[in-house]
């Protein structure tokens, strides 16, 4: 076994069972129905999502904004219309906040239309577009962010917002995919349902979700006997998306004074998971004994931080 195998062995060890997630500010936009059982759909999506959100991945209520068209249900998570200007306040008050360790994940469900930078979401009064998302986004700065455009017509955002600490997922491929899309209710059933935990490890990736939801929809054309009038597709350059997660770390059970320590490990221990990625990238431009010594301590320093991480998430 090499040097570098064995490593590897030891950092998994020190490394399991450790909660390790940044702390999540999720924010569900669903749009105008234009008909009651479109805007009923999106209501009963929106409600799903924030439910798994919580019981699944731990989210607490105050990290769970959802802005829709009404408000049906009575739901907990409902912090009103999905207006233009209530988005843009809850984006930029969370972009207010201090960067310590959380992260965004907005989700917007229903109706899309336009191309290119006028791309957008069908809302109560006026729209958002593509480049008033790219605006929003932009305050957040560095910050880990997964932009998941559920809507039909929605492909042409992809590339205008991908950026590198930023996951964008789109339904479509393109604005002129303009059908009823079904991607966004199996995007959903990822986190609301069994099945799309691949690894097995009791949390469901971005990743996961998206290649469950991708999997799900062809079937769903497949069924029916129907030619497919979507194709998701998402942009991830640095392969954050598969360890991207809605559920947050496990800080309740940390001792006093512990919150800061714990944001600050986790900021470290998801720039050590990028230094890993770029290294394998450099793979071949360096010699075995090169990169084998650099993974070694790339890896041991993940180790000695998830250990700590799990040290006081035990409180102990």
């Amino acid at each position: 076994m090499t040097r570098a195998g064995r490593v590897v062995i030891v950092a998994f060890m020190l490394m399991a069972g450790s909660a390790l997630q940044a702390q999540t500010q999720l924010v569900i936009v669903s749009g105008l129905g234009g008909e009651p059982k479109y805007s009923r759909l999106f209501s009963e999506l929106s409600v799903a999502l924030a439910d798994a959100a919580q019981q699944r991945a731990g989210l607490s209520d105050s990290a769970i904004t959802w802005l829709g068209e009404t408000n049906p249900a009575g739901s907990r998570w409902y912090r009103g219309a999905s207006r233009r200007e209530n988005i843009e306040r809850v984006l930029g008050r969370l972009a207010e906040r201090p960067d310590g360790n959380e992260q965004l994940v907005l989700v917007l469900i229903g109706h899309g239309s336009g191309e290119g930078q006028d791309t957008r979401i069908s809302l109560p009064g006026a729209d958002l577009t593509a480049a008033d998302f790219a605006r929003l986004l932009a305050a957040f700065g560095t910050r880990r962010v997964a932009f998941m455009n559920l809507t039909s017509a929605s492909g042409d955002m992809l590339s205008l917002l991908a950026a590198p600490q930023r996951v964008v997922l789109t339904a479509t491929k393109s604005a002129f995919e303009r059908n009823e899309s079904q991607f966004g209710r199996f995007f959903v059933d990822a986190f609301a349902k069994d099945g799309a935990d691949t690894d097995k490890d009791g949390r469901v990736s971005l990743q996961e979700a998206f290649q469950y939801a991708d999997a799900e929809t062809k079937r769903f054309y497949e069924t029916e006997g129907r030619l497919a009038t979507e194709h998701a597709q998402m942009a991830d350059a640095n392969q954050l998306a598969r360890r991207f997660f809605l559920s947050s770390g496990a800080v309740a059970t940390a001792g006093p004074g512990s919150d800061t320590r714990l944001a600050a490990l986790y900021a470290e221990r998801s720039t050590l998971d990028e230094q890993i990625e770029v290294l394998k990238k450099r793979k071949m431009q360096m010699s075995a004994d090169a990169y084998e010594r650099e993974l070694e301590q790339v890896l041991l320093s993940l180790a000695i931080t998830s250990r700590e991480i799990r040290r006081l998430e035990r409180g102990t």
